[in-house]
């Protein structure tokens, strides 16, 4: 028998008081109110996910642990590695760390926990982290005023911070830190074992124009051109009956990503926790991705969304005043742990 833990240890909010195993039933869902008051919160995401052979023991109650994995590392002010050292987790046996794409918010303690490595790891990103990349900042900014100009035009609006940038990756740094990087474009498989495979997706095609966007900006041949951030990635639990999902911002649409995964597997998804950005999506887009998760599939058994980080609260609120009784969505606090196991 396998077991996951996905454990949130960057995110937007922290709720000591959240009780969601108690109040909902939610058997798979465990916060520790004393970690989580002592947690950290900032704008980002990050997890943690450690994959137990229960059926090998080291001891008694110690079970092998197969490999493990960070799944984004949070923000600059490196709450995902405050959050990992008040419980006293180990990155002795990382395997990977992989970003879902390459946004500070996504990326930021990803240097610091290189250096508390010993030994080198992979690092997994897209090719489209080598671009440095832009975010307005102001109303004012129109997307006139970036596309098309190069860096030197748009240095003013960076000094009047109306405009904000991301450094390239560091390639440099990441080898000097002993840690291997590779860009997959297509999908990769991390895990296939005992009814399990752990797979990252490829670029997501964008399929639906609502979802659509053109207000995120790289730097690409000495000219500033819109982003549409196609490393933007999901991670795949798929058990033998179901599968959990993984995501960091969602950047190519709830819908395209999850006709991408039905692409990849023809097995219901049981569970999508992270961030699927529609904190400012407009009320038909969020009508459309709620019928949209009315119909995507045939339910056999509920489905649970834990739209967190970029995601806002109305899509919460609306996926559940539905009253489907299919789907059921919730936030989640810094510090919750997702347990699931090969016979859910």
């Amino acid at each position: 028998m396998i077991k996951i833990e996905i454990i949130l240890l960057a995110n937007n909010t922290c709720m000591p008081f959240q009780r969601l195993n108690e109040e909902y039933g939610l058997d798979f869902v465990e916060l520790n109110k004393l970690f989580a008051s002592n947690s950290l919160a900032e704008h980002g995401i990050g997890f943690l996910i450690n994959i137990y052979d229960l059926d090998r023991l080291d001891d008694r109650w110690n079970p092998k642990l197969l490999k493990q994995i960070i799944f984004d590392t949070g923000g600059g002010n490196l709450t995902f590695l405050h959050n990992l050292d008040i419980r006293g987790y180990s990155l002795h046996d990382l395997d990977h760390i992989i970003l879902s794409h390459w946004h500070y918010d996504h990326s930021g303690a990803l240097y610091s926990i290189l250096e508390r490595l010993e030994n080198g790891i992979q690092v997994i990103c897209h090719n489209d982290a080598k671009y440095e990349r832009f975010f307005r900042r102001s109303d004012e900014i129109t997307k006139g005023d970036l596309e098309g100009k190069s860096r030197e035009e748009i240095l003013p609006l960076l000094s009047a911070a109306k405009i904000v940038n991301q450094e390239p990756i560091d390639l440099d740094r990441i080898e000097k830190l002993n840690a291997k990087i590779f860009f997959p474009i297509t999908h990769y498989e991390l895990l296939n074992i005992k009814g399990l495979r752990i797979t990252l997706s490829g670029e997501i095609p964008r399929k639906y124009n609502i979802e659509d966007f053109d207000n995120f900006f790289s730097l690409q041949n000495g000219t500033l051109e819109i982003d549409k951030i196609l490393d933007d990635k999901c991670l795949m639990f798929e058990y033998e009956d179901h599968v959990v999902l993984l995501l960091g911002c969602c950047h190519s649409g709830l819908m395209s990503t999850l006709d991408y995964v039905k692409t990849l597997t023809d097995k219901p998804i049981s569970h999508i926790i992270g961030g699927i950005h529609m904190a400012n999506a407009s009320e038909e887009r969020i009508r459309e991705t709620i019928e949209y998760l009315r119909t995507f599939q045939n339910y056999d058994r509920t489905v649970y969304i834990f739209p967190i980080h970029c995601s806002g609260e109305r899509i919460i609120g609306e996926i559940n005043k539905i009253k489907f009784p299919e789907i059921k969505a919730f936030n989640a606090s810094v510090g919750t742990v997702f347990t699931f196991t090969s016979n859910f």
